[in-house]
């Protein structure tokens, strides 16, 4: 169960394009301050691949980290880092697994304020998933480049603190020798956010 590497750098290069494209039509002059947002919270992910599912469980916890700049009244540009580390079972030869994943992404989005206090944010960027599994008596390493496309909706409990329930979708693949490892999924939960 050996995994191939990808190196392919056309979707990095494109987010890097885009955002410099971003950043010099939209300099900011239209932002009020603050400009910049970090978010840390609890996501559950749900893989799109079954047999992650079967050995590791239905729903896994993964933290993650958001930074995001706005660069005019509604455009952001922002980039994350999330994680897995958890343990599973191979129900068929009766044996441990161990998991470790990241996951890395970069995007741009678009803000609506409902209100003073309330603000939706929708997302689109790429992601980069490796991941590092220990299970019958071997370990595999592996990684993809894919997409990812979320939405937060901002509550804002305090002049810089708000709290954001979020949702997105990730899709990224490997291949090895058994076929297509499918490495993204559905994630949601809830952040803790300050604007500074």
């Amino acid at each position: 169960m050996k995994t191939t590497q990808k190196n392919s750098f056309k979707p990095v290069f494109a987010i890097v394009c885009l955002l410099f494209c971003f950043s010099r039509v939209c300099p900011g002059q239209e932002t009020a301050t603050p400009k910049n947002m970090i978010t840390a919270g609890a996501n559950f992910f749900y893989s799109a691949n079954a047999d992650f599912r079967q050995i590791y469980g239905q729903a896994v916890f993964m933290p993650e980290i958001k930074i995001t700049r706005l660069v005019s009244r509604n455009i952001f540009i922002w980039g994350s880092c999330a994680f897995i580390a958890k343990n599973g079972f191979i129900e068929e030869v009766d044996e441990k697994a161990k998991i470790h994943r990241t996951m890395l992404c970069i995007g741009v989005g678009y803000a609506h304020k409902f209100s003073a206090s309330l603000r939706l944010r929708g997302e689109l960027g790429f992601t980069s998933i490796s991941f590092k599994e220990e299970a019958l008596g071997g370990t595999f390493k592996g990684s993809g480049l894919g997409w990812k496309i979320g939405t937060n909706l901002d509550y804002f409990i305090g002049k810089r603190m708000f709290v954001t329930l979020t949702a997105a979708y990730s899709g990224a693949s490997d291949e090895a020798e058994t076929g297509k490892i499918r490495l993204g999924g559905v994630h949601a939960g809830l952040c803790l956010g300050f604007t500074f």
